[in-house]
């Protein structure tokens, strides 16, 4: 009906979004669809009216130059193939994305969504994609650690955003955009090269170390003749007839801005540690690029220079030398040279502390291992947290009085349009219950709010950061969950807890122990994860062959 093919050779030049004419036909028999349309020579323009695929109506009327199509009853006549559809919310969320993908691409055209008689969003044309891009992320969004890169070879490009090794929230993580020629396309050889690009710098700090890629926005331009994009129904993926070529120009691209970007950090951490007075001021990042850039002499450089400074009476064991003390105090005052040992033994379980007992510590800054009787418990330091705080938070809507700080300043926080609608009306309609989770807020304006007070537990809070990460959290919850209450206090206690990765003293790693233990399900987190493993003696011993 609309197909752009016109002669053979058209099918490996397609530069179109659509080449085959069969979208609106199909989409006309399952709906009642008009189309107006008009072309700018034209006086009048003509509407067609089509239901459940019969032709109803061709006339003339007028119109402004440009196609109007409006879809009605979608599978009203096929209740079979409706029920397969999702929940408003979820059919919404599609729409969204969707709709975030083309408003991206085009920025030169208008977009507008309008849902259940509300418009949700409003994006104004502009020819600026930065502009648009700000007003679809937020306004904020390139004061983030944002990486441009580019890259040409022949026929091909590579342009975009991707994002640096800081340590950051998860606010735009699920944000990893492929657009080829104008489409979005997932395709896992594109996506395999951003990986292995990015592979050899997050191993140097962790912060991206998990299994995760940082989030990427790509524009994508390969010759017409040199791409398959009729191997998918929805045309989410493509074949390349040079493949290798494509891969190696989006690694090599990126591989090219993070060593730019790997340098720079490092410039400004030499600057940094050269002055003593600053290195304190370094961050994780600076002093991770640094460590691994300069060379740490070693000991076995110094050992035959230095030698001969070695004393063996100033690093005697200090029990030896207290027990050498009291020795030569003893025959002094004329007293026994030595005490029971047992009497001994009392003193020292007297003065030692509790942590001393337990002995705990730390893997990798992410899990706390205990001894105990008959084997080792291994702890998920973010999950335990995140259980401990789930069941305090549920504690507090149900009465407990909350903990909160009073912030020095009231902070206005502009929740940022890709949080769905639904979500700022759940806020804005319990804002009793959030003022019992510790949160005391006021609407201000519009999509702006007013935090004055927040749980004692958001110790670092990022300049309201982390509570539009809470609200996104819960976004996801809420289609799994449809409890708001509980939704929310997961969502508070994911955000809240302490991070894989947070070095923790034997004092909190302590704390972190008994609090857990003291909850009524300390076994899993929130959303039924085991957080704790326990190997006994026996596992151990059949690991090493000691018994069968």
């Amino acid at each position: 009906a609309t197909s752009k093919i016109r002669k053979v050779q058209d099918i490996i030049h397609i530069s179109s979004l659509g080449f085959r004419g069969e979208a609106l036909p199909s989409i006309g028999a399952v709906s009642e669809l008009t189309l107006i349309t008009r072309r700018e020579q034209d006086e009048t323009a003509t509407r067609i009216d089509v239901s459940n695929g019969r032709l109803r109506n061709v006339s003339i009327t007028s119109s402004n130059p440009g196609t109007n199509i409006t879809v009605r009853g979608l599978f009203k006549s096929l209740p079979a193939r409706r029920k397969f559809l999702r929940s408003v919310q979820t059919e919404l969320r599609h729409i969204l994305k969707y709709f975030h993908y083309q408003s991206i691409l085009w920025p030169q055209i208008n977009f507008r969504l309008i849902s259940e008689g509300k418009t949700i969003l409003n994006y104004i044309a502009t020819e600026d994609r930065r502009e648009r891009m700000a007003e679809v992320f937020g306004s904020n969004f390139f004061d983030d650690d944002i990486i441009e890169v580019h890259a040409a070879d022949g026929g091909y490009s590579v342009t975009g955003y991707i994002y640096g090794l800081k340590e950051r929230g998860d606010q735009f993580n699920d944000i990893q955009y492929t657009f080829i020629n104008g489409r979005y396309i997932s395709d896992k050889s594109i996506r395999h090269a951003i990986r292995t690009a990015y592979e050899p710098f997050i191993l140097k700090t962790r912060v991206w170390a998990r299994g995760s890629t940082p989030p990427y926005i790509l524009f994508i331009t390969v010759p017409p003749e040199q791409i398959d994009v009729n191997v998918h129904p929805a045309k989410l993926e493509v074949r390349f007839r040079e493949q290798q070529r494509l891969y190696g120009l989006v690694k090599s691209c990126i591989n090219d801005a993070l060593m730019d970007y790997e340098n720079a950090i490092f410039a400004t951490a030499r600057r940094k540690f050269d002055q003593a007075s600053a290195v304190h001021e370094a961050t994780n990042l600076e002093q991770a690029i640094y460590r691994d850039r300069v060379e740490v002499p070693q000991y076995s450089r110094y050992k035959k220079e230095f030698g001969n400074l070695w004393q063996d009476d100033l690093f005697q064991e200090p029990e030896q030398a207290r027990r050498q003390a009291l020795k030569t105090d003893g025959q002094a005052d004329g007293a026994p040279e030595e005490t029971g040992e047992s009497a001994q033994e009392d003193v020292k379980m007297l003065l030692r502390n509790e942590e001393d007992y337990i002995n705990p510590w730390q893997l990798h800054n992410s899990y706390v291992f205990v001894q105990v009787e008959d084997g080792l418990v291994i702890i998920d330091q973010h999950a335990a947290h995140e259980r401990i705080l789930y069941e305090k938070i549920l504690q507090r809507t149900q009465g407990a009085p909350p903990v909160r700080q009073k912030l020095i300043v009231p902070l206005v926080v502009d929740i940022p349009p890709y949080i769905a609608d639904h979500i700022k009306e759940l806020v804005e309609e319990n804002l009793e219950l959030l003022e019992k989770t510790g949160f005391v807020l006021k609407k201000f304006s519009g999509s702006s709010l007013v935090i004055e007070e927040i749980p004692a537990e958001l110790t670092d809070w990022q300049g309201g950061k982390l509570f539009v990460d809470i609200l996104k959290q819960l976004e996801t919850e809420m289609v799994e969950n449809k409890d708001f209450r509980d939704s929310l206090a997961k969502s508070i206690a994911c955000k809240a807890a302490i991070k894989a990765g947070q070095p923790l003293t034997r004092r909190e790693m302590l704390s972190l122990i008994n609090n857990l233990f003291a909850c009524r399900s300390p076994f899993f987190c929130p959303h039924g994860r085991p957080l704790i493993i326990k190997m006994s003696l026996a596992d151990f011993e059949r690991k090493f062959k000691r018994i069968t």
